[in-house]
């Protein structure tokens, strides 16, 4: 089986784990949330009120378009020669906003790729676990 052409993985960068080895495109989303957005706490970036948040954020547009096309140009050299592209999207805790960043950039590179392109997978590392508090 080939593998993925694109993973986009969001994590959190509290939760300290192995980075992935090898080539890698890395986004740093902390911050892009406010902080007083204190309802959000118990969402993830995979619900809708999360995800609208993010759309409405100053810049985020701007940082999903440049995710998605430095991916896509990276694919570009990356796929003759037979290799993955692999994006990290990283927030405070890998829950909320990396997620939908990431949601969100996938979205957008499966759209500009088009149905006959590569396949686009969204993984996210730290969604499922226990979100890390100070």
């Amino acid at each position: 089986m080939n593998p993925v052409p694109v993973t986009i993985e969001s994590f959190g960068f509290r939760h300290r784990d192995d980075q992935p080895v090898g080539h890698a495109l890395l986004f740093d989303v902390r911050g892009l949330l406010p902080a007083s957005e204190s309802g959000l706490l118990r969402d993830t970036g995979l619900d809708p009120r999360v995800r609208q948040q993010i759309r409405q954020s100053e810049c985020a547009e701007e940082l999903v378009e440049r995710i998605a096309g430095e991916t896509a140009a990276l694919l570009a050299y990356a796929q003759p020669r037979g290799r993955s592209v692999h994006v990290l999207v990283g927030g405070l805790d890998g829950v909320r906003g990396s997620v939908a960043v990431a949601e969100w950039a996938g979205e957008l590179l499966r759209h500009r790729l088009g149905p006959a392109g590569p396949a686009v997978e969204v993984v996210h590392r730290h969604i499922a676990g226990n979100v890390v508090r100070p």
